[in-house]
């Protein structure tokens, strides 16, 4: 296919660009979509609900023969109830029909997509192999959108945010089959790349669990009974309770329910304080580590032992848990960021305190390293604001200051425990932090206590005070302008600053001003296009890697040998074949895009930067 250019076109003429769009790039296909992709944990792992609209412009390719006759021909006949016509190849030729029973064995029937057909879901950047995955088809009464169960966000490292879905039809009984034994979500259940599993529990359904495994939960016969009846489990354990002053009839544990969703015959351990016999969960004071997702984690163990049974069962958990977590209720307010008055002005107090002792020993710190140039105490009259003059040594000796920022974070790690003690039990944000569905204790003490240290990307574009605050800004820009004459520099810094307000109290215009610089502008540098690059020229080098017949890792092209043994702990010949050099491009590059939310700056040292470095030995 081409174009017949004129004399004089070439082809970067704005023509021959809008051919090319107008003729290739806007080619309309029914086998393809791009959707908005929302939440749906009542559909299973392996289901993608889809619209109704949306499925009737879908098109599905099926020959019809002798066994699958009649099931192609009841859904041919429901369709054209609705559509009037429906297209066909026969003998080659393509046609459309308009009555019931007129489809032949032989016919190719164009049907639109229907429950249960193989779709293939793709979600870019594909960073990693488990980008792509085989779901089946559920079609569902909403629109405009593609719904999938969030225990399914994580191989596509997506969320609810906008993020979008590309689904692919297989047209052919070979693409099918290769779909459902190749990339369907049965088949790679654990992450090839560090042996997690694929999916496991997450957010609420994670909080939820840590809430129903803790040991003061105690179910009524109504509540157990409602639960029970989403367990795949129909046997009824005998309550733990029978009889008690607290309680009025028979009480079931929340580990007598959570019991119930694991396989009758499995057994687990861990580090001696969980222990699991039978499928029943006997002693359990381990947190919640044992249910996130790791290589030792309940449902990484799971998948090892049970394979694809074991996501029947993570999918009932999935459902018991979520509607543990309605009957029980969780939800955020600003009561979980205050305490009572007396724990409050006790935790006020103690934030004084802490971050007087880490800005005393951060100046200790420099004092130490540099005792030649002395922070100088600078008090003009009472009504003088007092400000720390530091000499241009100081302030362009990068040592100094990352040795000065580490003895400040040293007492800012005392002040989170600080923080940890005055929160209540029942605070629903330490629920979610506690679990690992959401959150991070640094987060609730900059919420609660202080934002603490900020570390611009580079230095600011003006000397900040030692005390933030408007009225001290304006003063030390004025002092700025006096002095310039003498050649004299004010106190002040510009590497870093510290605020000890709290996002709950507010923060005034400067530390407003200051977060915004040091913590937006670090995540949007301009070292954010480095994943990408890795992932392009790691896969372009390590593509043709694979384990070849004898062990040896070689290239697909020559059959040179890289590596003469694949070091697995599985069994060697279940990696066969296997792709290392995509698998190793998709880990390093994984790595670096999870490296971008770590602020990138010359005080600190960044996960990014470092694997920058480590390529630039090994590759110069």
């Amino acid at each position: 296919m081409y174009s017949k250019k004129t004399d004089g076109e070439t082809s970067t003429d704005p023509s021959g660009m809008k051919w090319l769009k107008d003729a290739v790039l806007s080619k309309r296909s029914d086998n393809a979509f791009r959707s908005t992709m929302v939440g749906d944990p009542k559909i299973k792992l392996w289901e993608i609900g889809i619209p109704e609209d949306l499925a009737s412009n879908l098109v599905v390719s099926d020959h019809v023969n002798s066994y699958n006759f009649e099931n192609i021909n009841l859904k041919c006949n429901l369709h054209l109830l609705t559509k009037e016509e429906l297209f066909i190849r026969r003998n080659g030729k393509l046609m459309f029909l308009r009555k019931a029973d007129q489809l032949e064995i032989g016919d190719i029937a164009y049907r639109p997509l229907q429950d249960g057909d193989l779709i293939l879901i793709n979600r870019p950047p594909s960073v990693h192999q488990h980008s792509l995955i085989a779901f089946s088809a559920k079609i569902l009464p909403i629109h405009s959108v593609v719904s999938i169960n969030p225990l399914c966000c994580t191989p596509f490292l997506g969320d609810f945010d906008g993020d979008c879905l590309h689904g692919y039809i297989p047209q052919s009984v070979r693409s099918r089959i290769e779909l459902g034994e190749l990339v369907s979500l049965h088949h790679q259940l654990l992450n090839m790349q560090d042996g997690r599993s694929l999916v496991s529990l997450t957010h609420d359904s994670l909080a939820a669990a840590h809430l129903l495994t803790s040991t003061d939960v105690f179910l009524k016969k109504s509540e157990f009974q409602q639960l029970q009846m989403l367990c795949l489990s129909v046997l009824t354990p005998v309550p733990a309770v029978i009889k008690s002053m607290n309680f009025q009839g028979s009480r079931w544990t929340g580990k007598q329910l959570f019991s119930m969703l694991l396989p009758s015959g499995m057994k687990f351990s861990c580090d001696r304080m969980l222990h699991i016999l039978n499928g029943e969960v006997l002693t359990c004071s381990l947190g919640s580590s044992w249910l996130q997702n790791n290589t030792s984690g309940l449902f990484s163990v799971m998948f090892k032992q049970y394979g694809c049974k074991a996501l029947d069962f993570l999918s009932s958990a999935q459902e018991v848990l979520c509607e543990f977590l309605t009957m029980r209720g969780l939800s955020v307010s600003l009561s979980d960021m205050f305490s009572d008055h007396y724990s409050r002005r006790k935790l006020t107090e103690g934030v004084k305190l802490a971050l007087d002792e880490a800005e005393e020993a951060f100046r200790i710190k420099q004092i130490l390293l540099d005792p030649i140039n002395i922070p100088v105490l600078k008090c003009q009259d009472e009504t003088e604001d007092v400000t720390y003059r530091q000499s241009d040594c100081i302030q362009n000796n990068p040592s100094v200051i990352r040795s000065s920022i580490m003895a400040f974070k040293d007492v800012f790690s005392d002040l989170l425990k600080m923080v940890q003690q005055h929160v209540s039990n029942d605070n629903s944000m330490m629920v979610m932090i506690n679990a690992g569905s959401k959150g991070s204790m640094l987060k609730y003490a900059q919420q609660t206590a202080c934002v603490g240290l900020q570390l611009p990307a580079s230095k600011f574009p003006f000397r900040v005070p030692s005390q933030l605050s408007c009225i001290r800004w304006n003063r030390q820009k004025s002092l700025n302008y006096e002095a310039e004459g003498t050649n004299e520099r004010v106190g002040g810094q510009n590497l870093y600053a510290v605020i000890r307000n709290s996002f709950i109290e507010g923060l005034n215009p400067l530390e407003c001003l200051l977060h915004a610089i040091s913590g937006r502008a670090n995540f949007f540098s301009e070292n954010a296009d480095v994943p990408g690059t890795l992932t392009r020229k790691l896969m372009y080098h390590l593509r043709d890697i694979h384990v070849a017949y004898d062990g040896t890792v070689r290239s697909s092209y020559g059959q040179q040998i890289v590596q003469f043994s694949y070091d697995s702990a599985d069994d060697p010949v279940d990696k066969l074949g296997a792709p290392v050099g995509c698998w190793a491009a998709c880990s390093i590059s994984e790595a670096a895009y999870g490296a971008l939310e770590h602020p990138v700056n010359g005080l600190e040292d960044s996960p990014l930067m470092n694997l920058q470095v480590i390529f630039y030995f090994c590759f110069y």
